[in-house]
């Protein structure tokens, strides 16, 4: 085992689809290559044998191990066993995992000797279409040949041909179709670039340098195929019992940066991480995302999205059973989590019946079914009303004080969520320009003139007043705490929606209302 003492020297680069993506490629080719043979028309009795031309297509984009190779090979033998017209369909058993093989084989050898190409034009498609027919093709007619007692002359003069002119078929149609694909999966970001593969850090020691719930260390993160990374040296610790807002314009990285937290950056969608993100001091490259998943919970905009029972108590109930709870253990959880969001009562209701704000309630009681510590809400209120939103965050607060969970939001609109957060970070441009206390990093987007469309207008009037050179106090962040800065400021402030004369706002700022959430307070 070695120990990493400097994470930021470290990287981890996953291709999407990770070790599996040899399934997923071969598989969609597959079903081409069927779609093909069975609506292919036969041009002098002959036509190309799309099923080896796809597998060849997929074994040349993934490159994967013979064991791997077999299996390609014995999905495209079942696929021919049930669509083939031939008077011997079993034959193919032994016909394409030959042809998978002999594929395989080719083209390690053009790579071991480096003639995969002549000059720019790589010509591995047309060997390895043409040399997997002939073998699956000799293999196919020579079991045809044994098992139906043809004559020897029909075997040599017309059945060996035909394989030889169906290879050279085939080596022309294998690069129309692997050309295109390349392009394809590629774009998709299921193929490696020059050298690229997906990291193993099993047999690595890392540990954080700060403890936290949650530290990031150094981290640069680019998704697959993008040229400049969505997150730049980000260090940020989530501390036990935080409640920490992440907010910036849109684009600059922190949806990435939430879900490099649940281990879904690189692990689902692929690219390259430098530096670490620990979780209860783990790396996350080390752990599985079910695993994070007990330790983190995620709540994701699309909420709806993460919904799939057909009822409340199925909806919680689900998540606990796929991860082995017994029965006595999920009602009592259901009971527990019920509570929590305030959903009891409603255990028999249909999903569909629900509210916008009631199925976002039962999104993060599913999450929180599982006990995680650890809570993150990426833009929880971008479906939300305005009523939604506050009754959310006033749940997430109570969750957060009454029962000790961590929670992290992704979030641009700060109206109503930072009455309850103890911290504050800004991202822009991928980078974390201020991580503070929630005054601190307000005032650093007023002094610096960045997002300021998202500060909250009652903290606005605050600063423009300060700047005026009135001061009342603490920075209001809500109209309650503005209200009671004034009184003390000894500001009378009316209780109805009508704005009054006031010397102090009228001479600290041009206005002399101040509207927060659609309501008037002079």
């Amino acid at each position: 085992m070695e120990r990493i003492t400097d994470v930021s020297k470290l990287v981890y680069t996953h291709i999407q689809g990770g070790q599996f993506r040899w399934v997923t490629v071969s598989t969609l080719m597959l079903a081409l290559g069927t779609i093909l043979h069975l609506v292919s028309p036969s041009v002098g009795g002959v036509t190309p044998n799309w099923t080896i031309a796809t597998y060849c297509v997929a074994i040349l984009l993934t490159r994967p191990n013979y064991k791997q190779t077999l299996g390609i090979g014995l999905v495209a033998a079942l696929i021919n066993v049930l669509t083939s017209k031939s008077g011997f369909p079993y034959g193919n058993l032994l016909s394409e995992p030959g042809g998978t093989v002999a594929c395989a084989f080719v083209m390690r050898l053009m790579m071991g000797l480096k003639i995969e190409k002549i000059g720019k034009l790589d010509i591995m498609p047309f060997v390895t279409g043409f040399i997997a027919t002939c073998v699956s093709g000799g293999i196919f007619v020579t079991i045809l040949w044994q098992v139906l007692g043809l004559a020897n002359n029909i075997y040599i003069n017309a059945m060996l041909p035909l394989v030889v002119i169906i290879g050279l078929v085939n080596g022309v149609v294998t690069p129309l179709l692997y050309f295109p694909a390349k392009r394809l999966f590629a774009k998709r970001g299921f193929l490696p670039s020059s050298g690229e593969i997906t990291s193993d850090h099993s047999n690595y020691i890392i540990e954080p340098s700060q403890e936290g719930k949650i530290s990031v260390e150094h981290v640069n993160y680019t998704y697959s195929k993008a040229t400049e990374p969505s997150l730049k040296d980000i260090n940020l610790v989530v501390h036990e019992g935080d409640f920490l807002v992440i907010t910036g314009p849109a684009g600059c990285g922190k949806s990435t940066l939430c879900m490099a937290m649940v281990g879904a950056v690189p692990k689902f969608y692929g690219g390259r991480l430098e530096g670490m993100v620990f979780v209860d001091g783990k790396a996350t490259t080390q752990m599985d995302i079910p695993e994070l998943a007990t330790h983190i919970g995620v709540v994701l905009a699309d909420y709806d999205t993460q919904l799939v029972t057909m009822t409340v108590k199925e909806e919680v109930a689900f998540a606990m059973e796929n991860r082995g709870y017994d029965r006595d253990t999920i009602e009592t959880r259901c009971k527990e989590v019920f509570k929590q969001v305030g959903l009891e009562g409603m255990e028999e209701q249909k999903i569909t019946s629900l509210s916008g704000g009631q199925r976002q309630r039962l999104a993060i009681a599913s999450v929180l079914a599982t006990n995680p510590t650890v809570l993150v809400l990426d833009e929880p209120t971008s479906s939300l009303d305005p009523d939604g939103t506050a009754e959310l965050y006033r749940l997430v607060g109570a969750l957060n004080k009454e029962h000790g969970i961590t929670v992290v939001v992704i979030d641009h609109d700060l109206h109503a969520v930072l009455p309850y957060a103890n911290r504050m970070a800004l991202m822009v441009d991928g980078e974390l320009r201020c991580d503070a206390d929630v005054t601190t990093t307000l005032r650093y987007m007023y002094d610096n003139g960045i997002y300021l469309e998202a500060l909250p207008t009652v903290f606005t009037a605050y600063m423009d007043l300060e700047k005026a050179g009135h001061t009342f106090g603490e920075p209001w962040l809500s109209i309650e705490s503005a209200r009671a800065g004034l009184a003390k400021g000894g500001v009378a402030v009316s209780e109805t929606a009508q704005p009054a004369s006031n010397v102090a706002f009228a001479s600290a700022t041009a206005q002399d209302v101040v509207t927060v959430g659609g309501g008037t307070h002079a």
